[in-house]
């Protein structure tokens, strides 16, 4: 089964009130089937996902792969960045 199927879960309450949980697991687990890629200059968490997983809206999973984005959406240059293989 994937690791990050469905990001937003939606539930209601009995007063038809929407509620948002994230599915953004805790902590990554590192699996053999991740790719390992060094940032260079200008690289960001957006582009980084739309080169190596398809679309940008993944970014949150590379970013949290990698111990989170720290409050900045550009990557340090020479940073390993971790790709997870497996969404």
């Amino acid at each position: 089964m994937p690791k990050y199927i469905n990001p937003i879960l939606i539930d209601r309450d009995d007063n038809e009130k929407r509620h948002y949980t994230s599915a953004i697991p805790d902590a990554y687990d590192s699996s053999d089937t991740d790719f390992k890629y060094v940032a260079r200059m200008g690289d960001r968490w957006d582009s980084i996902a739309y080169r190596f997983l398809g679309s940008p809206k993944y970014w949150y999973i590379i970013a949290r792969a990698n111990g989170g984005a720290n409050g900045s959406i550009f990557i340090q240059p020479g940073q390993q960045i971790i790709i997870p293989q497996q969404l």
